[in-house]
Formats: C-alpha cells, structure tokens, sequence
C-alpha cells in the first residue's frame, strides 16, 4: 500500500481542518452564550421570592434610626474639605467600604420594586392596631429639600415635625401618592377629617407632611414645573409642609423606616420629638385607618395633658418666686 503523501493533507485537508476548528469554535460560544442566559435565569430565579414569602406580616417592632435628628443631617452634599477627600481617596479601608456600597446596588434587579408590587399592591407590611411605646420607639431621620413656600431654598423636616404630632406621607410618584391618601385624605377618611377640626379649635397640635422623593433630576423638573397646579390642590398653611427630597435618602435610611419598596407609599404617625409612633403602607385597610385614628387621637391628648402639666408647674415656680421676693 502506498504512503499517502504530506502535501495532501495539507493542500486537501487544510480548508476542511480550518471549516471544522471554525465550527467548533461556534458551537462553543453558542453553548457559552446558552450558559450565560441560563445563568442569568438562574439569579433572577434565586431573587424571586417563594409563595410563602408573599404572606404579609403585621409590623410589630418600631421603626426608625436610633439617634435623634438634627436639623442640616443627610442633606446629600459632601462636608469633606479637599484634604479630606484626599486622604480618604487613599484610604483602603474606606476603598472596602464604597466597594461594598457599590457591590449591594449592583446587585439590587431592576425591575425588583416594580415586580413586589404585584403581591397585595406592594403592600410591605400591616400597619400595628396600637402605636409603640414611647420608651422603645426610634426616630424619623431628618430629610431636606425644598418647599411649596421656599422652592428655591433647602429646608429641614426636623424644624417642621418639632413640637408638633404629624401624619408624615413618604411617596415617590403618583401612585404612592395615591396610596398615602388613603390613609390621610379627609373626604375620604371622615373621622380623620373630624379629628384634625377638632384639634385646630384645641389649638392645632395635629399636622399632615408630605415628602415626594425624586432622586431622578428629569422627575424632580416635572414635578417643579407642574408646582403651581400642587399649590393649587393644597392649603396655603400647608405649603411650608411639603417636602421636595432630591438626595441624601440612602438605602440605609430607607432600611431603618420599612421603606422595602421605593414604588409604594409609606405613612408615619410621629410625635413631637421625631419619634415614629406608628407606620403604614401602600393601600389603607379599615382596621389600618381606625388604628392610626385611635394612636393620633392618643398622641393629641397626651401633648396636650404634658402642655397643661408644664403650664402647671410654670405657674407654681412663679407664684413661689414672687412670695420669695416679698419676704
């Protein structure tokens, strides 16, 4: 049998060798790309939360950030002086930290708000039946931003939630808006509508503040352009109440207040030293909005009773002064 020769191969066999090591390269990033989506699937899938997830839970411990606010916290812009920035830029430790921060946003889906929102209308939580106590609750963490009566100047919520109880609505869009009204509209909601009358002739202890979150600078032009048609739909007592927040709402402070879901709305019964009394979210159930009237009736009568008690003490500290000054 004779040897074939080497040419052969060469000549003959080269364009098949180059067709089939071609080929195979195809097939393997087809296959390559097959396992990228099938990985993919396979995250999407682990972030999905299982059936019983969806059952909702009644809030039963206080929600809030451990430290009193103070006006001009979380104000979203950087104190740092430029030596500052400096030395943190070579900081590895502070590298670590930005890294992790980075590494949750990441990894946070998209669509995961949109897609929670389908279970119970992205209702995160039921509202409690009674308001915390006041030793074991928490704090509702300062915010600012600008107001229906000063757009152009940046203003605390602290300064407007000291010393009074609020109805603190915390929305981002139209439909959370939407859902914070079902828990503080008045024509909707009549013995909160005869609660806040009967307070303002008892000389106005109880408020409503709103607070529209928009982060997106296109959104928060929207919302400043359509300003004037907001003002419209509210009081002009109220103007100083509503709050456009653009920054320094961090994933952290939306953790502390229950904020699970930037899409829905959230309501916070706080009373006059910031703490959050009581919490509600997406839409309001019946017992929801009886068990908010029965806490900020609470909350009304007690500021008022410690109001008297001081006026008490006040006057007996002054009649004790002026017997002191005739003997």
């Amino acid at each position: 049998m004779s040897s074939v020769p080497s040419f052969f191969f060469v000549q003959d066999f080269g364009p098949l060798r180059h067709y089939f090591s071609s080929s195979c390269l195809r097939s393997s990033q087809h296959q390559l790309a097959r396992r990228s989506v099938w990985t993919a699937a396979e995250i999407f899938n682990s972030e999905e939360p299982k059936p019983d997830d969806h059952a909702l839970k009644a809030l039963r411990h206080p929600l809030g950030v451990p430290h009193q606010p103070k006006p001009g916290e979380n104000s979203g812009i950087d104190p740092r002086s430029w030596r500052e920035k400096r030395d943190d830029l070579f900081n590895y430790d502070k590298h670590l930290v930005r890294r992790s921060e980075l590494t949750k946003q990441v990894a946070k889906p998209y669509f995961r708000d949109w897609s929670r929102t389908k279970h119970h209308q992205g209702k995160t939580f039921t509202a409690p039946s009674r308001i915390f106590r006041a030793e074991k609750s928490l704090y509702f963490p300062n915010m600012v931003g600008t107001t229906l009566a000063s757009p152009k100047v940046h203003s605390d919520t602290t300064s407007v939630l000291r010393d009074r109880i609020s109805l603190v609505s915390v929305y981002s869009g139209r439909w959370a808006e939407m859902q914070t009204r079902s828990f503080v509209n008045e024509q909707s909601h009549l013995a909160l509508q005869g609660l806040l009358k009967e307070d303002e002739k008892q000389g106005g202890l109880l408020q409503k503040v709103e607070i529209n979150i928009e982060e997106d600078w296109m959104k928060a032009l929207i919302v400043r352009t359509f300003m004037g048609g907001i003002k419209k739909q509210r009081r002009e007592e109220d103007w100083r109440r509503y709050f456009l927040v653009r920054r320094g709402v961090t994933e952290e402070i939306r953790q502390a207040i229950g904020m699970g879901n930037a899409k829905v709305g959230y309501v916070y019964l706080v009373d006059w030293l910031c703490r959050i009394r009581w919490a509600g979210s997406a839409n309001a159930e019946e017992p929801e909005k009886e068990g908010l009237i029965a806490g900020a009736r609470r909350l009304v009568e007690a500021r008022r009773r410690e109001k008297e008690e001081g006026k008490g003490i006040a006057k007996g500290q002054t009649a004790a002064a002026s017997t002191d000054g005739k003997r």
